[in-house]
């Protein structure tokens, strides 16, 4: 598996020319509603999820002072953000919880300069982290955009008025609809289930479209900076543990193997991975990965595992004469073998058990295993050219095991 997108010169152009922040305000939701939200479970109020995940963020640099919304992920400890020009590690940083009254100090631990997302940390705990969605918003979905009123205090308002206009560069960039103010930028856009699609990146006026930067940003160094918070080194080599990118697991990676982490996606790799076509995998390819999976309430470890495969329509063939020890924690395994190419982007997987872009090529066996831990369904895949690498005791999966 290859999650590869071209990002392209120009989505910088595009979001600079979408880059006027007006006044415009999100219609507040009332007091008699925000009573009623906190009696209402978090997990089913979206409204509610965006008041307690949602922070302001003051930047202070040497020539001004910068407020921008955040969102808390990982422990609770960590916050995202867009901060173009000012996010700086050397730059100071406070964090306000609105809805806790929490007034901090935080840093800038890590800046990604093609989408200018910071992810800052806190000692302080700020409030319980948003969860991030597994899959991409439809087109005229409705999104709850967490905020605070810059004009007049430290309310934080939300906005049910934002839908989704459309798409750019596979999905990395969404398109929104609705009036959104300065309070907005960096904030959270949430979906129905009060999870997080993205990051407000620019709000414009009634009847034009404001940007948010998809979850699939975040897989461009600012979840691999989380999941160093949670290394140890053994024998083996250094061991992951993936709590604060939302996978309840724990992957070991060889030495000289790379990573490549999201927020529900993490995968280590060979150094021969990639080949001199980034349609054609080379001989040495070797991956092994860990995702949450894409599912519905109520499906069993087999109904995930036989969808997922037959996803993938006929490029797979199942491998039915070897059988893959589960991993630690797995419930059911299976191996295939790819018979016909196959690649798919993350935007074209839409709705699938594995919502990311997705290569393969004729003769590459690729093991997946299901399993479940605190209600959620994870899906572990190893790959590889080499078919003891996956179904031998000692391969790729013994690498991988779920929390107890």
């Amino acid at each position: 598996m290859r999650l590869t997108v071209v990002i392209r010169v120009i989505i910088g152009a595009a979001l600079l020319a979408c880059s006027v922040e007006t006044p415009g305000r999100s219609p507040e939701t009332s007091a008699t509603s925000q009573e009623q939200s906190r009696s209402v479970d978090r997990s089913i109020n979206p409204y509610l999820v965006a008041e307690e995940s949602t922070v302001k963020i003051t930047i202070s640099t040497a020539e001004d002072e910068y407020t921008r919304s955040g969102v808390i992920v990982g422990d609770g400890h960590f916050v995202v953000t867009y901060a173009p020009v000012t996010a700086d590690p050397s730059h100071k940083v406070q964090v306000t919880q609105v809805a806790s009254t929490l007034v901090t100090d935080g840093s800038i631990i890590y800046v990604n300069e093609i989408f200018d997302l910071a992810l800052i940390y806190s000692t302080d705990e700020l409030g319980p982290p948003v969860e991030i969605s597994q899959s991409m918003p439809e087109l005229g979905e409705r999104l709850i955009i967490g905020d605070f009123l810059l004009f007049g205090g430290e309310t934080l308002t939300a906005t049910r008025y934002s839908t989704v206009a459309g798409f750019e560069f596979d999905g990395l960039v969404i398109r929104f609809d609705g009036i959104a103010g300065s309070g907005n930028i960096g904030g959270p856009a949430l979906n129905k289930m009060g999870q997080l699609v993205g990051i407000v990146a620019h709000g414009l006026g009634e009847g034009e479209s404001g940007s948010v930067f998809s979850p699939e940003t975040f897989k461009y160094g600012l979840a691999e900076e989380l999941v160093k918070y949670n290394e140890t080194i053994t024998a083996d080599g250094l061991r992951f543990g993936l709590d604060l990118i939302g996978i309840p697991a724990y992957v070991t990676k060889p030495s000289d193997w790379m990573i490549l982490a999201g927020f529900g996606y993490f995968d280590v790799r060979a150094p021969e991975t990639s080949g001199n076509n980034q349609d054609v995998l080379s001989n040495g390819y070797k991956v092994l990965g860990i995702l949450n999976a894409d599912s519905s309430v109520g499906e069993t470890v087999e109904v995930v595992l036989n969808r997922l495969i037959t996803e993938f329509g006929d490029a797979f063939e199942r491998v039915p004469e070897f059988v893959i020890p589960s991993p630690h924690g797995f419930e059911k395994c299976e191996l295939l073998v790819t018979i016909n190419e196959y690649s798919q982007t993350g935007f074209e997987r839409r709705g699938y058990v594995i919502p990311g872009g997705w290569v393969s090529n004729p003769g590459l066996y690729t093991g997946f295993c299901v399993g479940i831990v605190k209600d959620k369904k994870v899906v572990a895949f190893a790959e590889s050219y080499e078919v003891d690498d996956i179904v031998h005791a000692n391969g790729l999966f013994d690498k991988i095991s779920l929390e107890q």
